[in-house]
């Protein structure tokens, strides 16, 4: 008897196999043959969609480096340590739900591409100085004294070009230290990133 069942089995996969067609089978074996591949595609789309934009210059060409867990990031030779926000969850939530900010914090903001990148501050509890900067490392326009948001719909702050980043630091330096467009932005490792 096992061996009958096993012959009709073999019998019936036979059929099966002879009953489809040929483009049954190129796109059987396509469909295997691609799945890996389309995931290789799509590894590679995020990792380029959400990498560090190439205008970080590496190390030892005017003494920038690319961004770490915190970065200084310095104008007019006025520094400050700053949090890192490169995924879109990260540039999401920013500093969202915060008390405050010392005067020598901020947060970077890195944009896959270049574009008229906007900030709201929903839920966010500080003022903010929004200094947006080019790819080239120039501050484009600054959003002074950004305040929260207590009611929707909330106001927008933009920049006036095109900008890669975006430092936010406590409303009123950039003010207090001269902060203006055209000024060039320096990135620095932190001691803690060495």
């Amino acid at each position: 008897m096992i061996t009958q069942q096993g012959s009709r089995d073999k019998v019936r996969q036979r059929r099966y196999n002879n009953a489809m067609t040929l483009s049954d089978k190129r796109n059987a074996k396509r469909n295997c043959a691609t799945r890996p591949g389309r995931w290789a595609v799509a590894t590679l789309l995020a990792m380029v969609l959400f990498a560090v934009p190439a205008t970080f210059t590496a190390a030892g060409d005017s003494g920038v480096l690319p961004p770490t867990e915190l970065q200084l990031v310095c104008i007019r030779g006025i520094c400050f340590e700053s949090e890192i926000a490169v995924t879109a969850a990260e540039r999401s939530l920013g500093l969202m739900n915060r008390d405050a900010l010392a005067k020598d914090r901020g947060m970077l903001f890195v944009f896959p591409e270049e574009g008229l990148h906007r900030f709201w501050m929903k839920n966010t509890r500080i003022e903010l100085d929004i200094i947006f900067i080019a790819g080239d490392r120039r501050v484009v326009s600054i959003s002074h004294r950004a305040r929260p948001c207590e009611k929707e719909p909330c106001d927008l702050y933009s920049p006036t070009g095109n900008v890669a980043y975006a430092l936010e630091i406590a409303g009123g330096l950039a003010a207090a230290f001269g902060f203006a467009a055209g000024d060039l932005v320096e990135f620095r490792e932190t001691a803690a990133g060495q």
